[in-house]
């Protein structure tokens, strides 16, 4: 897949920022969270739904090194959000590295999108492959497993260790050893990830701690304020002014 056969790249100027603003912060988030979740289609679907064009504002007076600033800060965004979509972080960075090398040595504007656009689909495919086959022992691997086929319920430790036929406190522990992170609060990160898309796509609070498996809507506000220090409004007021 070629990115310029979905986008067009559009640089304004500083002095035209009162006049034309850059693409949307919220849809860069939707953007990567494709990325993030694995998700090719819904990547090459929101490539289409940039109304066909990305602005960004002008960072060299050289039209070459502001198609390639622009391709190495979109490549590391991009690899930032696959790690938090559970890739391995060495697999992430060796990416990184060898794609901005490669595009460092590029001399054409189209063949640095073209680039850039395989790459982004290559990184998902490899997010979406780890989520498959994470390199985590079996229990863990089933585990995850269950949170994403049940991340609209809820969801508790007991419920999870059942299903992996093993104790709750077995598997909080092994848990916390492979994954680094609370098998509880684990869970609950998952499930706010999953509602930024949702906050960012119209879906109010309420319905998205009913749609989430939240206990209230209190709950879901004060667990979002408390991972990402702001409300679920104060987020979607910062994507749309961002």
């Amino acid at each position: 897949m070629n990115i310029d056969k979905l986008v067009t790249v559009k640089t304004i100027e500083n002095k035209d920022f009162s006049d034309e603003k850059h693409t949307p912060y919220s849809a860069e988030i939707r953007l990567l969270s494709c990325v993030q979740q694995g998700d090719i289609e819904s990547l090459i679907a929101q490539l289409k739904n940039l109304d066909s064009i990305i602005v960004m504002g002008r960072m060299s007076d050289d039209e070459l090194r502001q198609c390639k600033y622009m391709a190495v800060s979109t490549i590391t965004l991009a690899t930032r959000y696959a790690i938090q979509g559970g890739l391995n972080e060495n697999k992430a960075y060796e990416f990184s590295d060898r794609v901005i090398k490669t595009i460092d040595r590029l001399d054409d504007k189209d063949e640095i999108f073209m680039c850039l656009g395989a790459e982004i689909v290559k990184l998902t495919e490899d997010v979406k492959k780890n989520k498959k086959q994470p390199e985590f022992s079996p229990h863990i691997r089933n585990c995850i497993k269950y949170i994403n086929e049940n991340i609209s319920r809820k969801i508790s430790v007991s419920a999870i260790a059942e299903h992996c036929g093993i104790s709750a406190d077995y598997l909080s522990q092994i848990f916390k050893k492979e994954i680094g992170e609370n098998l509880s609060s684990y869970i609950l990160r998952q499930k706010l990830e999953k509602a930024k898309g949702l906050l960012l796509d119209g879906m109010s609070s309420g319905k998205i701690s009913a749609q989430l498996g939240f206990s209230s809507q209190t709950y879901f506000i004060t667990a979002f304020k408390k991972f990402y220090k702001m409300t679920p409004s104060d987020y979607v007021k910062l994507a749309k002014t961002t």
